[in-house]
């Protein structure tokens, strides 16, 4: 269905595969899709599904809150004082066909600003609510881009598409696309189809409400077995009652992990899919514990990114990322593996070939390591105080929200 927004990408998209986008871009599209993901299981109830949906040779996957469809972004940041509809006629454009495809006249766009995410005392979420009045104009201007499209395919020519949204600011097709000297200018004509556009504070309240929503003590995870002392407290936190100002600050916090989150998910996904039959997961299990080892071609994977600006020499590696280790070593002693395997993203280092890195790593007596899992396992399980658990890495300190309770330094 995204193909309907943007014909003359669409196209190019499926005449040049060959061509992708720079890592940087994809960095950004990987954490708006993984953002996107999280966020419907954090919300995930009755009232928020997911919904794939197919109509005249058009389909697409549908969010719907409380039978209205919902369409989630995120973007850098908003300008003020602009309408949605000059910023990001898109989003409403997308909305506006999953509306007339489940034959639903209103729609909402979540947006998460991710500039907005830094500003302290914020909670960067946004709700707008949208109608469409006239649903069939919508259905006949999606079928009249649908046609466009498969002509165009069909001639291989594209002079009949509309001029790229994007042209002359970094379009991944520049040097194939006609726009320079297309004819066809763009539209947004389902935008301009809707109605009032407005702002609709109940439903984002709704939204952070699910976020804040205490959640019931789970089981442990491998990730509690490496930052034993957080995972105290998260417990803990999971049932106490909080102020308004501390429920607000935990929901901004929430969103800038989602987005982290997604962009990790994301790139392992990216990992999974590109090597079919090779990826697998192992259930891990000890009282408590229950968890999911991914086994990509046999070893036990992990998938991390790295913020720093160069490369780790291999025999830093330990020192500099020790918790990687614990939980890989975790990982393979709990699976019965001598050999693991981390791909390492440095996402902020700007030579390409030089951004994903790859590692075999072997350890020695597995079974310390299980032993040690299941030790701190049996910890977490009896443990009244922090001073109880081992410490975390050493770096969390500086940054833990729980550094004053814990009495770390």
């Amino acid at each position: 269905m995204t193909d309907l927004t943007n014909l003359k990408q669409a196209y190019f998209r499926r005449k040049h595969p060959e061509i992708t986008p720079p890592l940087e871009k994809q960095q950004l599209m990987w954490k708006g899709t993984g953002f996107h993901k999280i966020f419907g299981f954090a919300v995930s109830s009755e009232e928020y599904l997911e919904q794939f949906v197919e109509a005249e040779g058009v389909v697409g996957k549908i969010d719907i809150y409380e039978n209205v469809p919902v369409e989630v972004k995120t973007t850098s940041a908003l300008a003020k004082g602009r309408s949605l509809l000059q910023q990001r006629p898109t989003y409403i454009e997308q909305v506006g066909m999953y509306c007339a495809m489940v034959n639903v006249g209103e729609g909402e766009i979540v947006i998460y600003e991710r500039q907005g995410a830094e500003e302290s005392g914020t909670v960067p979420l946004t709700a707008y609510h949208v109608a469409f009045p006239d649903l069939e104009a919508v259905r006949e201007e999606m079928r009249h881009r649908r046609d466009l499209l498969i002509q165009a395919l069909i001639s291989n020519d594209p002079s009949n598409l509309p001029v790229c949204a994007w042209f002359g600011r970094g379009c991944d097709y520049s040097k194939v696309c006609d726009c320079s000297t297309s004819s066809v200018p763009s539209s947004h004509k389902i935008a301009d189809l809707a109605g009032k556009v407005k702002v609709d504070e109940v439903t984002r309240q709704q939204l952070l409400d699910m976020l804040g929503k205490p959640k019931p003590p789970r089981q442990f995870r491998t990730t509690d077995l490496v930052f034993p002392r957080k995972a105290y407290f998260e417990r803990r936190k999971s049932v106490e009652t909080k102020s308004e100002e501390k429920v607000a600050e935990e929901q901004g916090e929430y969103l800038r992990s989602m987005d982290e989150a997604g962009f990790v998910g994301a790139l392992k996904d990216t990992i999974r899919y590109g090597s079919p039959g090779e990826v697998e997961n192992m259930p891990v299990q000890y009282a408590s514990l229950s968890d999911l080892v991914r086994l990509r071609q046999g070893l036990p994977t992990m998938v991390r990114i790295s913020k720093f600006r160069s490369l780790v020499e291999r025999e830093r590696l330990p020192s500099s990322f020790p918790h990687y280790f614990y939980r890989l070593g975790f990982d393979c002693a709990l699976t019965d593996h001598p050999k693991g395997r981390l791909f390492l993203y440095y996402a902020n280092v700007s030579e390409e070939n030089a951004k994903l890195m790859v590692y075999d790593v072997s350890f020695r007596n597995l079974g310390d390591i299980k032993a040690e899992a299941i030790r701190r396992v049996e910890l977490l399980e009896k443990a009244t105080s922090p001073a109880q658990l081992p410490r975390c890495p050493s770096w969390l300190c500086r940054y833990c929200s729980y550094r004053d309770e814990c009495g770390e330094i």
